[in-house]
């Protein structure tokens, strides 16, 4: 049975002045991967090369470099393996001249991205070998992002919902 000062986070509802305390447990779950490059060069062809297999998330110059972030324009809930071998699928395919721009940049990673939660215990996301394998030959990285979950959720009097972190 859960203790006194942590069940808010599991199940039910507490009352705190004029604020209902949100108690639902919380799911920890892959969000999406994100492809974020950065080169000296300009990004341009490779973002028409996508085409409209992606969709941009931001094209332009950061921290004195050209970036470019991307994610999957399917709509269907596919794991962290298959889109991060969607994007392998997609470099591997560019014609040499855009290959050379792939291949310049100064950065390439497969962010994965998951939210923390309170259940289950523990989350797994295998990525196979054979995609680490396709990673590794079109020159990227694959990081892991792991989003925190606030430090409580409540919910107004009149039913808006904000957190601590607002």
């Amino acid at each position: 049975m859960p203790d006194e000062k942590n069940s808010h986070i599991l199940l039910g509802t507490r009352q705190r002045g004029d604020r209902t305390l949100i108690n639902q447990a919380m799911e920890v779950h892959y969000l999406n991967t994100d492809l974020d490059i950065e080169s000296v060069h300009d990004l341009y062809r490779i973002v028409e090369e996508f085409g409209e297999d992606v969709i941009v998330l931001h094209h332009g110059e950061s921290r004195g470099y050209n970036h470019a972030s991307f994610e999957i324009a399917l709509g269907a809930d596919f794991g962290a393996d298959e889109v991060i071998n969607y994007f392998c699928s997609l470099v591997e395919a560019f014609p040499k001249e855009v290959r050379e721009i792939w291949d310049g940049c100064c950065s390439r990673i497969l962010d994965m991205g998951f939210e923390s939660g309170t259940t289950p215990h523990n989350l797994r996301s295998e990525i196979r070998a054979s995609t680490v394998q396709r990673v590794a030959r079109i020159g990227a990285s694959i990081v892991i992002t792991v989003y925190s979950l606030p430090v409580s959720m409540e919910r107004s009097a009149d039913g808006n919902i904000s957190s601590d972190l607002e």
